[in-house]
């Protein structure tokens, strides 16, 4: 039987995503589960409050963000205050202080899905 061992997966933790008033920050975890692309697209189903997120391949009438370069202490953050405002209006609470939440990795669709809902914060 043929194993593939991540021999960092316990000191790395969980892939998390945090969502502040200005921005969403992505973890060592998440960055990795993604693959460190370059850029990122940035997704969001309002009828299931999720957030998704894949990497750019070119797609286009999309707009990409910036990602692998802006890795500071394993970390990438991508500002987006006025859609973090309006994620607020959506669930019904504020973003401060910040809120973390699990990110599951869908394989099948290459897409770390976040579920912004309050049973879901870590």
């Amino acid at each position: 039987m043929d194993y593939n061992f991540n021999w960092n997966a316990i000191s790395g933790g969980a892939p998390y995503v945090t969502i502040s008033t200005i921005a969403i920050a992505f973890n060592s975890v998440s960055i990795e589960k993604l693959g460190y692309p370059q850029k990122v697209l940035v997704g969001f189903d309002e009828g299931q409050c999720v957030i998704g997120v894949k990497p750019y391949r070119g797609e286009p009438n999309v707009k990409p963000y910036d990602f692998s370069r802006k890795i500071k202490n394993g970390w990438v953050r991508i500002g987006c205050k006025d859609f973090v405002r309006y994620l607020e209006t959506i669930v019904g609470e504020p973003f401060s202080p910040s809120k973390k939440f699990l990110a599951e990795y869908d394989d099948r669709n290459e897409l770390l899905v976040i579920a912004v809902r309050s049973d879901k914060l870590v």
